[in-house]
């Protein structure tokens, strides 16, 4: 049993309640958000501009990086393109979703 599996269940076994939120957003908004003064502040990794374009570029390329549409059905999940969303915009959406 892996180490998130495992969390969820001690979690529910203590009465607590799981949610899941998938956020996505197209790869030029990725891209854009990779080079904002916030995460190059809080990402030290993402500072190399050109490495961090590229690596982002080829995990694309490698994996899937979100879920096809109807894959998760858990009571507790949502899932939400940002791409033109604020973080409060999103973050109210997850508050209303989950009754927070």
């Amino acid at each position: 049993m892996n180490t998130s599996v495992r969390s969820v269940s001690c979690l529910h076994l203590k009465g607590g309640q799981v949610c899941y939120v998938e956020l996505e957003a197209d790869p030029s908004e990725r891209l854009e958000r990779n080079k904002s003064p916030h995460r190059l502040l809080h990402k030290p990794t993402k500072r190399d501009i050109a490495w961090s374009e590229r690596d982002l570029l080829d995990t694309m390329k490698l994996y899937r990086l979100n879920s096809e549409p109807g894959e998760i059905t858990h009571e507790h999940y949502i899932r939400i393109d940002n791409t033109h969303k604020s973080p409060d915009e999103v973050a109210k959406l997850i508050q209303e979703r989950f009754n927070l």
